[in-house]
């Protein structure tokens, strides 16, 4: 008797974890959100076979992001499916991890090969076409210099059935700038010190500058400190950025004997 209870539990716990195995989308294996030197679900042995359309993104993260701070990140899944899982990974320029993941309802955190993911702790079933999940995100504290930082994130448009078949993965990324303000005393000169007006911001096709000044110098540098524009100034202005790509530049007005140093978000 005492065996048949043994050989009854052991038939338990494997059908319990066979169960686990294919539950659909259980709480996923980290390391499947595209990002680079990643692959997805969507693989021989794991999710295939679906063809769900959709798309997934997240809000809550602007273009320029403050070193230290942190942000309540919603991941959305909107798309023709039954059910749906998620994860997300945060990368600088260097492909390492960047930041610090908080995980929130209905979701868990763990650390793989270095880098730190937030996935479904649970799926979920799909209102009216979307889905979503919120937890927090905190911006590294200091940066060696303003960088690129990368959202990788995935979800599993999946059926419902309870089994790895006919389902699909859905990418998505999102990339901001960490930006770290000029020390005190870096630049004493200001805008209003100088009469210096540059508008609009944030700008989509052209920047307009105007200085009490006959003549200066403009140059624009992108985070990775590469020069992306040089114009002579005079009083009035126009400055075309419509060929740029979108993102956080640095804009270096020289005029007069003097220096400003000031923010540039394109849009």
């Amino acid at each position: 008797m005492k065996t048949k209870s043994i050989l009854f539990a052991l038939l338990l716990l494997f059908v319990l974890y066979v169960a686990s195995a294919f539950k659909d989308p259980g709480n996923p294996p980290a390391g499947n959100t595209g990002a680079p030197a990643e692959t997805t679900c969507q693989k021989s042995g794991c999710h295939s076979g679906g063809s769900y359309t959709g798309n997934v993104s997240i809000t809550g993260i602007p273009d320029t992001i403050t070193p230290g701070q942190t942000y309540t990140i919603t991941l959305n899944h909107a798309g023709n499916a039954v059910r749906a899982g998620f994860q997300i990974t945060c990368l600088n320029a260097a492909n390492s991890a960047a930041g610090t993941f908080t995980a929130g309802t209905g979701s868990s955190k763990t650390t793989t090969g270095g880098r730190q993911y937030v996935r479904q702790s649970t799926p979920k079933t799909l209102s009216a076409g979307t889905t979503s999940w919120t937890f927090t995100w905190q911006a590294p504290a200091t940066i060696a210099s303003n960088e690129n930082i990368t959202f990788y994130f995935s979800t599993l448009a999946a059926n419902g059935n309870g089994d790895k078949s006919g389902d699909n993965v859905l990418l998505g990324t999102r990339q901001t700038v960490l930006y770290q303000e000029p020390a005190v005393g870096t630049n004493p000169n200001t805008a209003n010190e100088m009469q210096i007006k540059l508008y609009p911001l944030p700008a989509k096709d052209c920047l307009l500058l105007t200085m009490p000044f006959a003549q200066g110098v403009l140059t624009l540098t992108n985070m990775q400190g590469n020069q992306v524009l040089y114009m002579e100034l005079t009083a009035q202005n126009n400055i075309p950025v419509a060929n740029l790509p979108r993102g956080l530049y640095i804009a270096q007005i020289n005029a007069n004997g003097k220096m400003l140093t000031q923010k540039i978000v394109l849009d």
